[in-house]
């Protein structure tokens, strides 16, 4: 089976509903199905030709997989976004009786990952014996570790799909520890001395169970534990995941607290993506530009410790609204600072030779690739994809709607120039934001009677950031899905580390990605 290429596009969203609804779905409305979302339930029979369906729809793209085991057999959900047309999500859930469903990521590439993760988490697998590899159980004393469902019968390969490294090239092994400060992660590098043959990732020794942490607490006390899913994506992960559980529980912020969100997530992006270009510096062996970078950088931090009293923006999320209002006076005072400090390192570098030639035709990736494996943020943006869960939200970007960023190279040098575009958009947003009014205060969420499911997303740094939550009838998760960006471009990295580079792109090429091993181990 091969995986499926896009046709035109099928029309608007509930045209391709009615066609899952002909396969034998069932459109499912009212408190029983997933709020924020349309959800589509599924026949085991149906599922497979539904991937097709979906998969084959210009303007669809596969945003996340996960399983839930509340009910007597495991449920399968797959979530859809819809990126033309009428932009929103689709969630097609299907319940799986043995230990097997159609291999879907056959026909949807991007799926391979959940795939594997679900596998280790609730012991079912796609059919027809495919290799799984390990994702966040290690082989070493993994039964130790809790899981969300049953572990498999037999456990998926210790590391990777066999590979044969011939001829002069050799196979070095780089990690889990490989400088100060930065996250545990394993590069198996196959190389001649100096071409990039292959490239594998092993991502289990950071493990940290955090949606397993999450079930029965309430969504008050949760969020402190979601937003540290993905720390350096604090704001989107805790706007997602707060956005699910409102929608769960049917309620909507205030449209103040939802503009002190937004200032929160475009300051956030800012830091990011001046980290990022810090990191670019470090990566090139350009000291000086890192100084100035990692400058711009401290500034926007300052700016974050005045304007909301943290660094890197926590505790500002709250289900149903936000804690804490901007200090609006200090933002505007100092903001213009720290980002013309952000810009003139930004402008030098694009004039230093010996940077961008670095950077140009390094680490390509195609927009097939990036439709392929699901790929979000800059990183997709870069190839020139037009993604941005801003486009989908309600609220503040309904009346402030953002001017997505594109480049079309898909390179590094295409992805830097995208942050420093999305740097100024995001100084943009946040005047508007600031003028239109912010505040700290909340809708209440129901105490009693507040089950059901929500989805939610935010636009982070890295890209979409997606969040479910299922509420019993007291308010307490009975299961949590979080993913951040990094969990989808992280399958992104390694095909562009085999596009023609050499051992020493290969630091260059991940701080583009600008991407968390965390995010991955939750």
């Amino acid at each position: 089976m091969t995986a499926v290429e896009p046709r035109a596009a099928a029309g608007a969203r509930e045209q391709l509903i009615r066609r899952l609804n002909d396969l034998g779905g069932l459109r499912v409305r009212g408190r029983d199905g997933t709020q924020g979302a349309v959800t589509v339930r599924l026949l085991a029979e149906s599922l497979e030709a539904a991937t097709h369906v979906l998969a084959g729809t210009a303007g669809i793209r596969l945003a996340d997989m996960f399983a839930d085991s509340a009910g007597d057999v495991p449920t399968l959900r797959l979530v859809w976004a819809c990126d033309a047309d009428e932009p929103g999500y689709i969630i097609t859930e299907c319940e799986i009786e043995g230990e097997q469903y159609p291999p879907l990521s056959d026909i949807a590439p991007a799926a391979f990952v959940e795939e594997c993760e679900i596998y280790e988490q609730f012991g079912i697998r796609p059919a027809g014996g495919k290799p799984l590899n390990r994702l966040m159980l290690p082989p070493h004393d993994g039964t130790e570790l809790p899981t969300l469902g049953h572990q498999p019968v037999q456990p998926p390969a210790e590391v990777h799909a066999p590979h044969t490294v011939g001829g002069q090239a050799f196979e070095f092994p780089f990690g889990p520890v490989r400088q100060v400060g930065v996250e545990s992660l394993y590069y198996g590098l196959v190389t001649s001395g100096e071409e990039v043959v292959d490239l594998y990732l092993f991502t289990w020794h950071k493990h940290r169970g955090v949606e397993w942490r999450l079930r029965g607490k309430s969504v008050p006390e949760a969020i402190f534990l979601a937003e540290r899913a993905e720390g350096l994506s604090a704001v989107a992960i805790g706007w997602a995941f707060a956005a699910a559980a409102e929608a769960a529980a049917g309620i909507t912020p205030p449209p103040a607290a939802a503009r002190t969100r937004a200032v929160a997530l475009e300051l956030e992006r800012l830091y990011n993506h001046a980290a990022a270009m810090a990191a670019l510096c470090q990566a090139t062996g350009l000291s000086v530009g890192q100084a100035a970078a990692e400058i711009a950088l401290e500034q926007l931090l300052r700016v974050n410790a005045a304007t909301f009293g943290h660094r890197y923006l926590f505790g500002i999320i709250e289900p149903g609204g936000a804690t804490r209002a901007p200090d609006a006076e200090a933002l505007r005072r100092e903001l213009p600072g720290a980002y013309g400090e952000l810009r003139r390192a930004a402008d030098a570098l694009v004039c230093t030779n010996s940077f961008v030639d670095r950077l140009e035709a390094c680490g390509i990736l195609t927009a097939e690739q990036a439709r392929r494996l699901g790929l979000v943020g800059p990183v997709a943006r870069a190839t020139g994809l037009a993604i941005d869960a801003r486009r989908p939200a309600p609220g503040p970007y309904a009346d402030h709607p953002v001017s997505v960023v594109t480049a079309a190279d898909g390179d590094v040098f295409a992805r830097f120039t995208v942050m420093l575009g999305e740097a100024a958009e995001s100084v943009r947003l946040i005047t508007q934001f600031l003028d239109g009014g912010t505040a700290a205060d909340h809708a209440a969420l129901p105490v009693k009677g507040a089950g059901g499911a929500g989805l939610g997303w935010a636009e982070s740094p890295r890209g979409e950031a997606l969040a479910w939550v299922s509420l019993d009838e007291d308010g307490r998760i009975t299961r949590a899905r979080l993913r951040p960006g990094s969990a989808r471009n992280w399958r992104g990295f390694d095909d562009a580390c085999r596009s023609q580079n050499v051992f020493t792109d290969i630091p260059i090429i991940e701080a583009s990605f600008w991407l968390t091993v965390a995010g991955m181990a939750r």
